[in-house]
């Protein structure tokens, strides 16, 4: 199947927004093999992410801004490409801000969505699954809104809602993709979120599913899921 890049390479993005650009990584992809582009800015709730997104991201007329995507689409212009990247599951009422993410698309404005999806997953990729299934619960216990993977139906339905258009379809079933069997690592990430939700102590089930998370890391291992990217319009 076609890849992605090579819808970029045809594509003028004009004013390009990253929503929950992180440290660059998929800004990266999009400067790197589209056609052109006239300004990109990157957003994230994060202030500290803008080392890593400078740092990853070069070109011409770059910047970034610290801001909830709630607060910034109340006073957002208007960009001719937008993105968003593996984060629709970071963003509470999901359903509303892509509305308001098609409002801020100029007149023939593209809106490119990347997404980790739950559906046919490999065992490896299961593993990975509920190794963030389990961080985004405690996330959440800690305040901060985060939930598990969208299904790729659920992704559908999101986008149909909000008004738009699929003009192109990728896919990336990662099945290939490299096994990792690191539980201290897991181990370590689950701890730091344990203590951050549950400063008085953790319950014994939390406890319980850190530790068959980590054997079932050394055992099958963890691998990337799969993706599904959309090359969406206003409809």
């Amino acid at each position: 199947m076609t890849i992605l890049e090579d819808f970029l390479k045809t594509h003028d993005a004009g004013a390009l927004l990253d929503i929950a650009c992180g440290g660059g990584a998929f800004t990266k992809r999009l400067t790197e093999n589209l056609k052109s582009y006239t300004s990109v800015l990157g957003l994230d709730i994060k202030a500290e992410s803008s080392d890593g997104f400078f740092e990853a991201v070069k070109g011409h007329d770059i910047s970034f801004i610290s801001a909830s995507i709630h607060d910034y689409l109340e006073t957002a212009d208007a960009f001719d490409t937008v993105s968003v990247s593996n984060a629709l599951h970071h963003l509470e009422g999901v359903g509303e801000v892509l509305k308001d993410v098609r409002n801020i698309l100029n007149e023939g404005g593209t809106f490119i969505i990347n997404e980790m999806h739950c559906d046919n997953l490999t065992p490896s990729q299961q593993t990975q699954r509920d190794q963030h299934k389990f961080l985004a619960d405690l996330q959440r216990a800690a305040g901060e809104y985060h939930r598990e993977t969208w299904s790729r139906s659920e992704i559908l339905e999101f986008v149909a809602n909000a008004g738009l258009r699929i003009q192109h379809t990728y896919e990336n079933a990662n099945e290939d993709a490299p096994i990792t069997k690191e539980p201290d690592r897991m181990v370590e990430r689950a701890q730091t979120a344990i203590e951050k939700a549950y400063p008085a102590g953790a319950p014994n089930s939390v406890n319980t599913e850190r530790d068959r998370l980590a054997a079932r890391s050394s055992e099958i291992g963890s691998s990337p899921p799969p993706q599904l990217t959309l090359v969406c319009i206003g409809a």
